[in-house]
């Protein structure tokens, strides 16, 4: 059983600096804390608005990003979707490990905002 699905947004094999910037995402599938698979998705170009909408569709329950908008926000909230802005870009397996082990140094969860 899968507890957590992880989306990052990357750019030339990175964290994407803004996610509506970004070329694809990388989807980091966690059970029982434990990430046991890690996908990448490609986005079609010049499509920035769809994004909060593929994310959903796919199942992903929380965005961690470096930075992104109110209105991606509210739509991801709305599909009930945590987002986590960090206040440091890092490899994004290390990111995605850190925010396991409860250490990510965020801005906050704004999806419960």
């Amino acid at each position: 059983m899968i507890n957590r699905k992880i989306a990052l947004p990357i750019k030339d094999s990175k964290l994407s600096p803004d996610f509506r910037n970004c070329s694809g995402f990388e989807i980091y599938l966690i059970e029982n804390s434990i990430i046991t698979k890690k996908n990448v998705i490609s986005l079609p170009l010049g499509q920035p608005d769809l994004l909060p909408i593929l994310i959903a569709k796919i199942g992903v329950t929380d965005v961690i990003v470096a930075d992104i908008r109110i209105i991606d926000i509210k739509i991801l909230a709305r599909h009930k979707i945590n987002v986590f802005t960090v206040v440091e870009a890092k490899d994004t397996r290390i990111l995605v490990e850190e925010f396991l082990d409860g250490i990510l140094e965020t801005k906050g969860n704004l999806g419960d905002q």
